[in-house]
């Protein structure tokens, strides 16, 4: 093979670019051992990648604006007769942008953001666009065996079923084609590969005399801060060019797709299966002798194509693929005719096709007096397109939305389906019972009224704007979870139809005071078979209770909560008293519980179990003095005894606890066999160690608690 120079220009993006351009994969960090090694090895050779600092960033995302780069890259495209809507042009990408929507694999109405991650979905339609697999109408029996097809669109379906047929696309592990996903680079440079390296397509493009491609299409910025150009030499063409001197060897391929290629290098007298004519298609001369193609696909940028039955290229079916020029199709010899591009000019004059096939957007379709179309058929997803028809169809099948017919010729069966499609041509029968416009329209509005402390959530949403009454799913969500209690598989969707959501609130002192709401419907198409959902959310404002009306927080308790007596104590709340002893955990063998404050001075009775005790009785006590204290810990009542009769006092009853020695529950002191108060004190601490209490309380005690209560002293 002539050793061959391909001039590679960077531009300013990771894996795209890089400070110090490198022609070797050795070069790069990040790929050794990467399970596509060879690909990335190739796309550095053929210079569709440089890479950045390095690196190479494989499993990076993939955006808009890089994959338009590479594909431009490597089908050497370069006219920018459009420029990508809503961007700036003096970004880095702009070029690249106006080129890639040039060449129609970027939408015309630029619904991509250029900066954003690409889905696989979309990468699907940008690739059979660029290298003119697109199919106008083919089967989708092979996206149907993967688990989340019904998640594409119809035209990402489309061009799925193309790609998977031809062996280009496999699913995932997961059984899925994972269309909203992103894409690595690498990912994304294997499938290019798979279609370079294939013998689906060979792609040829003229070389000069000094051994470079010819008008060489890879953009640059004029930013010289960000780009800058090189050469590398390669011994080879890139994957997937041919040198088109021997073209006549690759004649049986399934596709040959021709860059700004002269028509003279294919044969005439001659039969291919598929040719593509990409990038500025050489005026096409008329011929005695044919070039017989059973396919033709028109991607031509920057140039008007015209075919007449005098051409030198015939072709049975004639496809207008992604690219920007008009095109004129005055030959009955054509059959078929698809428009699978967007923003085409099309032009039939004196044609007699069996099929007319659109499932490209935006496209204007002229169709003179003399032509003659059997059936005309617009798919679904193929939106606005203006049909100017002045010719005879047989049937028409307007499935995209915002279809516009008007002319002066007639149509025999009109059928629509799509949206807002506008039919100004005579017919003889006409049917739009299939139209389907689904949400569109459809408005929601949401009451969220102010929850009073103590009520419940409610809202209510009304549906106005419905076109058609349809069934649909309903579901509405509280703080981002659906509520399976409000859910409605089969909710009959009605003008003014409305729908309430009660939600029982669980008042807490420190809840949020404003709760969200959403509310969804869910509808699947019948014409479009897409899934589309309509949703509504918001913010309900809570009043709660005062805080007074909860019980204080634990640590703050815990951290009050104290066995050390002063003068001048005051008594803990109840609520305090109830928090601290279930905050601390504490248990018993029977119903009741006691603690005994050190520090209030006061004997706190609970009922209930481990970590759900309840106040019910407090009764002031005196504890050991100073030099005599209580001694704190965690015990249990031992035994009761009517009374200690001694000769210089008796106090009645008495309620051991602290097994093994003299503490216990008493009264105060009396003088001996008498009701005369020895000592009355109480509330400070006075005893030799015991709990002194008033009469009312140690006898409730006695009469109350069972052996084996546990008595906290603290």
């Amino acid at each position: 093979m002539v050793k061959k120079r391909f001039i590679a220009l960077l531009c300013a993006v990771s894996v795209i670019t890089g400070s110090a351009y490198a022609t070797n994969i050795s070069d790069f960090s990040d790929v050794n051992g990467h399970w596509a090694y060879d690909v990335l090895s190739n796309a550095i050779d053929d210079g569709y990648l440089s890479g950045s600092d390095g690196k190479l960033n494989p499993d990076s995302s993939l955006t808009t604006a890089q994959m338009a780069v590479i594909l431009n890259r490597v089908l050497h495209t370069s006219d920018t007769s459009r420029l990508y809507p809503n961007i700036s042009q003096v970004e880095w990408y702009s070029n690249d942008a106006n080129i890639a929507v040039s060449a129609g694999f970027l939408p015309v109405d630029g619904s991509l953001n250029i900066n954003n991650n690409i889905t696989r979905g979309e990468v699907f339609k940008a690739l059979v666009n660029a290298f003119g697999l697109a199919e106008a109408d083919p089967s989708i029996e092979s996206v149907k065996k993967f688990n989340d097809w019904t998640q594409m669109t119809l035209d990402q379906r489309r061009a799925a079923a193309v790609l998977i047929d031809k062996g280009i696309l496999n699913g995932s592990d997961n059984g899925g084609l994972n269309p909203n996903n992103s894409i690595s680079r690498a990912e994304f440079m294997t499938l290019v590969y798979r279609i370079l390296d294939s013998d689906l397509i060979r792609i040829f493009t003229p070389w000069n005399v000094d051994n470079s491609i010819e008008n060489n299409n890879v953009s640059s910025n004029t930013n010289t801060d960000i780009n800058s150009e090189q050469e590398t030499e390669i011994e080879i063409l890139p994957v997937g060019y041919s040198d088109y001197q021997n073209i006549d060897s690759y004649k049986v391929s399934d596709t040959m797709m021709l860059v700004n290629m002269p028509l003279d290098i294919l044969s005439k007298n001659s039969t291919y299966n598929t040719v593509i004519l990409s990038g500025k298609t050489p005026q096409i001369e008329n011929s005695d002798e044919k070039i017989n193609i059973s396919r033709l696909v028109l991607n031509n940028t920057g140039s008007d194509v015209k075919l007449d039955k005098d051409s030198v290229l015939n072709a049975q079916t004639v496809v207008i693929g992604s690219g920007n020029g008009a095109v004129t199709l005055e030959s009955d010899l054509i059959k078929n005719v698809e428009i699978t591009g967007s923003g085409r000019t099309i032009n039939l004059k004196g044609a007699k096709l069996e099929n007319l096939i659109i499932s490209g957007t935006s496209n204007n379709v002229i169709i003179d007096e003399n032509t003659q179309i059997d059936n005309l058929l617009i798919q679904i997803g193929a939106i606005s397109n203006v049909i100017g028809l002045n010719g005879v169809v047989n049937n028409v099948n307007a499935n995209g939305n915002y279809s516009n017919f008007y002319g002066t010729g007639v149509a025999t069966n009109v059928k629509v389906k799509g949206s807002y499609c506008v039919v100004n041509i005579a017919y003889n029968n006409f049917d739009d019972s299939g139209v389907d416009t689904g949400l569109d329209g459809v408005q929601l509005s949401l009451n969220t009224p102010k929850v009073a402390p103590g009520g419940d959530l409610v809202a209510t949403v009304t549906i106005t704007g419905v076109k058609q009454p349809k069934t649909v799913s309903a579901q509405w969500y509280y703080e981002g979870s659906a509520d399976s209690v409000y859910s409605n598989s089969a909710m009959q969707l009605t003008e003014g139809r409305t729908s309430t959501y009660n939600k029982d609130i669980t008042f807490e002192k420190y809840m949020k005071l404003w709760q969200n709401v959403k509310f969804v419907i869910t509808y699947k198409n019948t014409v479009t078979e897409q899934i589309e959902t309509l949703a509504i959310t918001g913010d309900v404002e809570i009043e709660n209770y005062p805080s007074s009306h909860y019980l204080p927080d634990a640590s703050e308790v815990l951290a009050k909560v104290n066995p050390y007596y002063h003068s001048g104590n005051t008594d803990y709340t109840q609520d305090e008293k109830t928090v601290f002893v279930n905050a601390k955990g504490y248990s018993s063998k029977t119903q009741y519980l006691i603690w005994v404050s050190r520090s209030a001075q006061m004997v706190n009775v609970f009922e209930g179990s481990k970590w759900n005790w309840k106040l019910i009785h407090e009764f002031q006590c005196a504890t050991g003095k100073a030099s005599s204290p209580t001694p704190i810990g965690v015990t249990e009542v031992t035994y009761k005894q009517t009374g200690w009769f001694t000769s210089s006092y008796t106090c009645r009853p008495v309620v051991r606890f602290y097994p093994g020695t003299g503490y216990a529950f008493h009264s105060r002191l009396y003088y001996p066999g008498s009701s005369k108060l020895k000592d009355p004190s109480i509330g400070f601490p006075v005893s030799a160690g015991c709990v002194r209490m008033l009469d009312e309380g140690i006898y409730w005690l006695y009469d109350n608690i069972p052996s084996g209560t546990t008595v906290v002293i603290y």
